[in-house]
């Protein structure tokens, strides 16, 4: 039983060691996801929000711009009434994003450079 035991600690001790040096090594692919990061540089843009009334609004809100295609994120602020999206400017529009709120009931424009 002891012989067992110090096999299977020598095989657990080996084993970390290997992944230890694995998390060490992939420094190259996390240069080439910057790399591709840069290449599809994503955009923030702010809007601001009408007829929120309630505290479901902001969740049909992010729904609602969520679905568009390029929408990586959306910070719904209810309290300020905006909504902070990120997107790929390649794929959608601010005015595809602003429109999908609107269409659901909360019309939305582009927040004013503050």
């Amino acid at each position: 039983m002891k012989r067992a035991y110090i096999i299977f600690s020598a095989v657990v001790a080996v084993g970390a060691g290997g992944l230890g040096a694995m998390t060490l090594l992939p420094s190259s692919g996390a240069q080439a996801v910057a790399e591709a990061a840069s290449q599809n540089a994503l955009k923030t843009e702010t809007f601001n929000i009408e007829k929120m009334t309630c505290a479901t609004c902001p969740i049909t809100v992010k729904k609602a711009m969520g679905k568009v295609n390029g929408v990586s994120s959306v910070d719904v602020d209810f309290q300020a009434k905006t909504a902070k999206v990120t997107f790929d400017p390649k794929r959608t529009t601010e005015s595809a994003i602003a429109s999908a709120s609107t269409n659901a009931g909360y019309p939305a424009k582009i927040a004013a450079a503050q």
